[in-house]
């Protein structure tokens, strides 16, 4: 693959040296596939870091090139969807590039996130946690229009705590597997 397309797309976006001879030292099918990528997500020099940085590790561990990396099922389906628009479409494809960059934390987030799911909160209580499990805690959100619904959910998350689900949420946010 010649080069031209690659310095055209880096210099119309703007970016620095350094980034565009990171992207110019990758193989042939590397170099290719971050194109595409580039073209097809309109990437700026900042989500085009990420997503080398992160196609790099990937890549790396698992013995593959960026296309094979890209071409994964779950990353193809994102990108050809066609009713996703491009932030969509960004966006999801770093979720997935972090699900495959981070297979453990991946699994650990959705282990918690059923766990939560098990519990049938009403929809007055909401739980979360922040992204990569940063802090290693979780936030309860309660809404009440009046004394008696604030009443019922501090009642329903109370009742909560005794459950298995939410004593296994705690252990997997201490980083530890069930």
């Amino acid at each position: 693959m010649e080069n031209q397309p690659i310095r055209a797309y880096g210099s119309a976006k703007g970016f620095h040296k350094q980034t565009l001879e990171r992207w110019l030292g990758l193989s042939e099918v590397d170099r290719a596939a971050l194109l595409d990528l580039a073209q097809g997500l309109k990437l700026g020099e900042n989500h085009f870091r990420d997503f080398l940085d992160w196609l790099e590790e990937i890549a790396s561990r698992d013995g593959l090139s960026f296309r094979d990396v890209l071409d994964g099922a779950a990353l193809a389906r994102i990108s050809s969807d066609p009713r996703l628009g491009r932030s969509d479409r960004l966006k999801r494809m770093k979720e997935e590039l972090r699900r495959l960059r981070f297979p453990r934390l991946a699994r650990l987030e959705e282990e918690i996130q059923r766990r939560v799911q098990e519990m049938k909160f009403g929809p007055l209580i909401q739980i979360s946690f922040p992204p990569g499990l940063e802090g290693g805690g979780l936030s309860v959100r309660m809404k009440a229009a009046s004394h008696a619904e604030l009443e019922k959910s501090v009642r329903e998350l109370a009742e909560s705590l005794e459950k298995k689900a939410m004593k296994e949420i705690f252990e997997l946010l201490s980083g530890r597997e069930i």
